[in-house]
């Protein structure tokens, strides 16, 4: 099986900003939301956006194999890789 990007997650201090940018400047429809979060869907990808306050990371979520554990890894920029 091939590897698949499944999502991206964005911790950021300013989702309400955020997702108003996303709406009203680039056009995108959100169809799943809350005060903590949003996401955005596109062909099988889930962009999503999470709320916090501090440290704000970034992680990438990939379909590998169909069994096994979760692994993670960092890539040079200390971006999490998540394998599944």
């Amino acid at each position: 099986m091939p590897v698949l990007l499944k999502a991206i997650v964005f911790r950021t201090s300013k989702l309400k900003e955020t997702k108003d940018f996303f709406i009203n400047v680039l056009g995108f429809v959100i169809k799943e939301s809350s005060v903590t979060h949003f996401v955005i869907h596109d062909k099988g990808l889930r962009i999503l956006f999470v709320e916090q306050a501090g440290l704000l990371e970034t992680e990438i979520y990939l379909n590998n194999k169909p069994a096994g554990n979760l692994r993670t890894l960092e890539d040079p920029n200390q971006i999490k890789i998540i394998i599944t």
